[in-house]
């Protein structure tokens, strides 16, 4: 990381393209007046934003005292003009063919090859969402709807800092995946169903479950629990057992008969 002083800005370069994305997110996040163009942003000073911005130079000192071992004079930085730079190696650009589905609430990337670090870069894109990483493969959770805005960002272009990149995916797949992610969190489909599972509440709770679990999450509780409850595993219990778990494994059917078309008027309600 190289930081440079005039008159009226300060200038960091980096060719560490994580740094580069945690130091944008923070740039973007914090301070209005900033341009940005692929590998550089450009920040000018708010006088509003002084306490950001003094945050920021702490942050940056750190970093830069930790990869360099020497101090940095930061005196009246907070008042220039921040330009961060990300500095491409001599090195030709790594070449990428992702995989792209959609499936439920989570937008699955898969490799034609394991980089962690590409993962890294698309996880500093979207830091607070929910994800799992396995091997090639990198499920992120959507969390709102300005995550689809950043996907079709990230999906328009080819270069991505040390990558070349090619997104492969349906683009009619992503538009349902992007409209029925809406309808499930508009206010229409969550007030109808929160009313129809609270009527239902006492057949998620035999099922081991809560009003808000996902039809997976009940097929799964359910399928536990007959395993655990069928009357084939306590043949050789006396007959007031045996009644007992047939009982229990009767009302565990009836549960998940009776939340069927719960779950299914939730698909046709979202496919009208």
């Amino acid at each position: 990381m190289d930081i440079t002083h005039t008159l009226e800005s300060i200038s960091i370069k980096t060719s560490d393209d994580r740094l580069f994305c945690e130091l944008s997110e923070l740039i973007n996040k914090n301070f209005k007046k900033t341009i940005s163009s692929k590998g550089k942003i450009i920040s000018f000073y708010e006088e509003t934003e002084l306490p950001q911005r003094k945050y920021f130079f702490k942050f940056l000192a750190k970093i830069f005292e930790k990869k360099s071992g020497k101090p940095l004079n930061l005196a009246f930085v907070e008042y220039k003009t921040i330009k961060l730079n990300y500095v491409q190696e001599n090195t030709l650009a790594k070449v990428l063919s992702v995989n792209v589905y959609f499936v439920k609430d989570e937008v699955v990337f898969r490799l034609n090859q394991n980089d962690k670090a590409f993962f890294g870069y698309i996880l500093q894109t979207f830091k607070d969402n929910s994800h799992k990483i396995s091997q090639t493969r990198l499920n992120l959770k959507i969390k709102n709807e300005s995550d689809f805005n950043t996907l079709k960002t990230l999906f328009s272009k080819k270069e991505h800092l040390k990558f070349i990149v090619d997104f492969n995916y349906d683009f009619d797949e992503f538009a349902k995946f992007e409209r029925n992610f809406k309808v499930q969190n508009s206010s229409k489909f969550i007030n109808r169903f929160v009313a129809l599972a609270n009527l239902l509440e006492d057949n998620f709770k035999v099922l081991n479950c809560d009003t808000t679990s996902t039809s997976d999450e009940v097929r799964e509780s359910y399928l536990g629990l007959v395993k655990l409850y069928h009357p084939d595993r306590h043949a050789d219990k006396s007959q007031n057992i045996q009644s007992a778990y047939r009982q229990k494994f009767e009302e565990i059917r009836r549960a998940y008969e009776g939340l069927k078309p719960f779950f299914k008027s939730q698909e046709q309600f979202i496919s009208a």
